[in-house]
């Protein structure tokens, strides 16, 4: 179990050292607009309000949890 550890570290470690260094080391070529779609913070935000809830991740997730939550009390 240790050499996994040692092994995962070392990995870890060295996909961060490689991860800077190539984003220091490289230019940006694109613009903001090429970018649009691929980055979160570029993407249009979708608007889900007409939505009926099942389709709305929000709504869905909250039911989902609720759900969770009442299944974990019954059988506990």
């Amino acid at each position: 179990m240790a050499q996994n550890f040692w092994t995962a570290i070392v990995a870890w470690t060295s996909c961060f050292v490689a991860t800077i260094a190539i984003s220091l080391l490289t230019r940006r070529d694109k613009s903001d607009g090429e970018l649009k779609g691929l980055v979160y913070s570029l993407t249009p935000r979708i608007k889900d309000h007409e939505l009926v809830w099942y389709k709305r991740p929000a709504a869905l997730g909250s039911f989902v949890l609720a759900l969770a939550l009442v299944l974990n009390i019954i059988f506990w």
